[in-house]
């Protein structure tokens, strides 16, 4: 194994933990499973809307040891989600050893289905899972999820893709309505798998990977007479939390705070951050709507001193959101005009035997992140094929202004380059924080 693995040794000489220790490590696992299993209860959904047996020692101790756990993944049939993920975040968590390998099964009704991986550092908890069947089946169903012993409310997002017909990889983002200990067992039960029921559990303990840096501003701003406030920022390794509070007037019709206000957040450096996910819920409190919205982002970049959290809202007047395009069989450059929000203009394009680049520049004032995740871009074939790689769906900023983006080669290079109209955001007044 060494030869095959010439880091392998090398690793395991940089663990915190120490080879000899391993004993106890594994005696601390057997207690661990050891421990009284939780009942299950009713759940309330709140949600909005990516080794064989010489290895037992190994992956017993690798899985509460999060610098194991990095080495683990560079070993055949144990893996890691996170190493390689689109999700930047997902991604350093990976590289960084910050993940827990759980590596447990169940099965029912010819499904396969287990919890590969799992990541939590106090700003987000992500399940890495994988499925098997005879046929392809599509996403899990969202599960039921019990924190010691109680069943806890949250709102979920997953993405995922076939690795093979029968084998579908699964990412899926937690986000606890109430933070969670530092410390915890986990039950998960799963009750259907695509469009197949049954019952899958898994229960294993969970510990925070990473100290995280919580900023309490408590800053409040008026927006269309609706007290808006950031209570929170939480730092972590694998992504920024976000977490705000409005109260609105049930009356009120300019703004619904669950659909129509959105966060941009910038650094000091004028760096945007990419928004992974959001989730809220509320309640009505003396005649008023109590919204609480958790949103999370890609993590903040070395250097940043503070950050600009900027609210918005995207009108939706009639007409806009329509496709544009422009035809690269077309003398470069051309331009694709986006209305109110700005333009687009393709300057290169490179058909190459694996895969087809587009460069183009976006001239803009709104803060777009570095992937355009809010102002989607695609490529389309003559017979109305999306090139997109479902896998790598977004653009990547080059420097300032200018992007490339990767779409599937083609063996025309009679192809259009998409995008759609777009309202020019309503901003209102930021708010400012300093980072410690």
């Amino acid at each position: 194994m060494s030869k095959q693995y010439p880091e392998f040794n090398k690793e395991l000489e940089n663990i915190h933990v120490p080879v000899e220790k391993l004993d106890r490590i594994i005696q601390q696992t057997i207690n661990e499973h050891n421990k009284q299993k939780p009942r299950r209860i009713k759940i309330i959904l709140t949600t909005i809307g990516s080794v064989a047996a010489a290895f037992i020692l190994f992956l017993g101790s690798a899985t509460f040891s999060p610098t194991l756990a990095k080495v683990a993944s560079e070993i055949p049939l144990v893996g890691t989600f996170f190493n390689e993920s689109s999700d930047e975040g997902l991604q350093i968590a990976g590289k960084s050893g910050l993940t827990q390998v759980v590596n447990r099964t169940a099965k029912d009704n010819g499904v396969k289905l287990t919890m590969n991986e799992i990541f939590y550092d106090g700003t987000r908890l992500t399940f890495g899972m994988t499925h098997e069947s005879l046929i392809a089946i599509g996403d899990i169903e969202r599960p039921t999820i019990l924190v010691n012993g109680k069943e806890i409310n949250f709102g979920a997002g997953t993405t995922g893709k076939f690795i093979t017909p029968s084998k579908y990889e699964v990412v899926m983002d937690i986000k606890p309505t109430e933070d969670l200990p530092e410390e915890f067992d986990m039950k998960v039960i799963i009750d259907a798998v695509g469009l197949i029921a049954g019952n899958w559990e898994f229960e294993f303990p969970v510990k925070q990977s990473n100290e995280v840096t919580v900023i309490r501003p408590n800053l409040t701003n008026v927006i269309y007479d609706t007290e808006v406030t950031v209570e929170s920022v939480k730092i972590g390794p694998a992504g920024t939390d976000l977490a705000v509070q409005v109260k609105v007037d049930p009356n009120n019709t300019k703004i619904d705070p669950y659909m129509d206000l959105h966060f941009a957040m910038i650094d000091d450096q004028g760096r945007v951050l990419r928004s992974l996910s959001g989730s809220g819920h509320g309640e009505a409190i003396d005649g008023v709507e109590v919204a609480n919205l958790d949103y999370l982002f890609t993590p903040i970049k070395d250097g940043a001193k503070s950050l600009t959290i900027l609210p918005y809202k995207i009108p939706t007047e009639m007409g806009t959101f329509e496709e544009l395009s422009v035809s690269l069989i077309e003398t470069l450059p051309v331009e694709i005009d986006q209305g109110e929000v700005g333009k687009i203009t393709v300057t290169d394009v490179e058909f190459l035997d694996d895969k087809t680049v587009v460069y183009f520049e976006l001239d803009s004032e709104f803060p777009f992140d570095d992937n355009l995740t809010m102002n989607r871009t695609w490529l389309e074939s003559k017979d109305g094929k999306d090139l997109t790689f479902q896998d790598n769906p977004f653009a990547k900023r080059i420097k300032g202004n200018l992007f490339m983006q990767e779409f599937e080669a083609t063996k025309t290079k009679d192809v259009k380059f998409k995008a759609t109209k777009l309202p020019k955001p309503i901003t209102f007044e930021p708010f400012e924080i300093t980072l410690p």
